[in-house]
């Protein structure tokens, strides 16, 4: 395709109205992403008794699917930590152990 290619005034028009006239798009989540968002209700309804599997089949109910596997991802396995806040301890401990290596020199400039 050329860089020069030209587009006639009438197709600039049909593309603007195209523009113009596109509806609001829809702001979905996947489902890791959904299960993320509701872990803190997830937690408090574990602290009341339910699991995993009931929390996915009353969602399940409501036509909103959540695996309880991804619900389960969410219940604390070490007291309050997170799994959201067990990555972010993983990815800031990898960043403390690449740090920048560097030589130093046995003798000084002023000998060499």
């Amino acid at each position: 395709m050329s860089s020069n290619a030209t587009i006639r005034p009438q197709q600039i028009e049909q593309a603007k109205k195209l523009l113009q006239n596109l509806p609001e798009k829809e702001n979905r989540k996947t489902r890791p992403e959904a299960a993320e968002l509701l872990e803190r209700d997830f937690k408090k309804a574990k602290e009341k008794g339910y699991n995993s599997r009931e929390l996915s089949q009353m969602l399940k109910n409501e036509g909103i699917i959540i695996p309880a596997y991804l619900i389960k991802r969410f219940f604390a396995e070490n007291g309050n930590i997170s799994v959201t806040q067990k990555q972010e301890a993983i990815s800031a401990k990898k960043q403390t152990s690449q740090k920048a290596a560097f030589i130093v020199p046995d003798t000084s400039d002023k000998k060499i």
